[in-house]
């Protein structure tokens, strides 16, 4: 279980009523793209029952007289999403102390499906569950939840960029392997593709991977981020471009890729053709660099990370 849906952000009152649907499919979006990248979701029983607008529950907005009318499509669309999900009223797994939380010193508020995924990430970090929120319900980000006097730090999660957020968040702060980086590198990086068995050549970098991880999220989360961006446009603003983020890239010079060592070193077949990975970031001046292949952007794909190294020929 990697998600809960947090009922008490469901507070359609403090939404417009021009984009309030617009906002509730945003949330049902996250959580087809936790379930289509294999993280478990659950909700709370009472989540139906729980007043989202004025005396209204979620179910009463399907009334005819309801003052925001949900559309057979999106009723359609809960459906199916809600029934592949459980409640984690029905799982084997710790309840809280209490249901009272408190978010961040602020008073406290009875937040059920909250204080659970409290009680789970205070049992173990590496489990942590994030909560998936409703845009303009509560604020986003990573919080810090007291249940009983126990402060945990919670991610609510709103939309794409904090979803990855929580997953490089997790990386860093809960993994101890590339194994295990790569595990969760499709969510924490959603812009950036992976070549297979990529993730193995950190192991040859110059320092251990808990010495190296922060440096490597900061590294593709730029990529993932930016990448597109900043590739779609001229390739002599790419360099300046990706330093005002902080990161230093380069594409090798004439001398290196005329070099047929070098060249074999940088080549990858891919689907029975040879992609060269010339473009790469830098850890750190003299050592450690991530090579990737920026050039399936024209075509609308993704940046392409193909090798994790300290070094190759030059």
């Amino acid at each position: 279980m990697r998600f809960v849906v947090d009922e008490t952000s469901w507070r359609f009152d403090l939404l417009d009523p021009d984009t309030c649907l617009d906002v509730f499919e945003t949330m049902l979006d996250q959580l087809d793209s936790a379930q289509e990248q294999g993280h478990a979701v659950c909700y709370s029983e009472d989540l139906f029952h729980t007043k989202v607008l004025g005396n209204n529950c979620f179910y009463d907005l399907y009334m005819d007289d309801s003052p925001l009318q949900i559309p057979f499509e999106v009723r359609e669309r809960v459906s199916t999403i809600f029934s592949r999900l459980a409640k984690w009223q029905d799982l084997s797994q710790d309840w809280p102390a209490s249901f009272d939380v408190e978010i961040n010193g602020s008073h406290k508020e009875e937040a059920p499906s909250i204080a659970w995924a409290h009680k789970q990430t205070s049992n173990n970090t590496a489990k942590a569950i994030a909560c998936i929120i409703l845009d303009g319900g509560r604020q986003p980000g990573i919080l810090n939840v007291t249940v009983e006097n126990t402060e945990t730090p919670l991610w609510f999660v709103d939309d794409e960029h904090h979803y990855a957020g929580f997953f490089r968040w997790l990386i860093t702060n809960t993994t101890h392997n590339s194994g295990q980086m790569r595990d969760l590198a499709l969510s924490a990086f959603p812009s950036v593709d992976f070549v297979p068995n990529a993730f193995n050549g950190i192991s040859k970098m110059s320092k251990p991977y808990n010495e190296l991880v922060e440096c490597l999220v900061t590294h593709l989360g730029i990529l993932s981020d930016h990448g597109q961006h900043i590739f779609s446009g001229p390739r002599n603003r790419v360099i300046p471009e990706f330093g005002a983020l902080g990161l230093s890239v380069s594409n090798e010079n004439g001398r290196t890729k005329a070099n047929i060592v070098a060249r074999k070193e940088r080549t990858i077949t891919i689907d029975g053709s040879d992609i060269i990975f010339w473009w790469h970031s830098k850890l750190e001046r003299d050592r450690d660099r991530i090579h990737f292949y920026p050039d399936r952007i024209k075509d609308g794909g993704r940046v392409l990370v193909g090798i994790f190294c300290r070094h190759l020929t030059t």
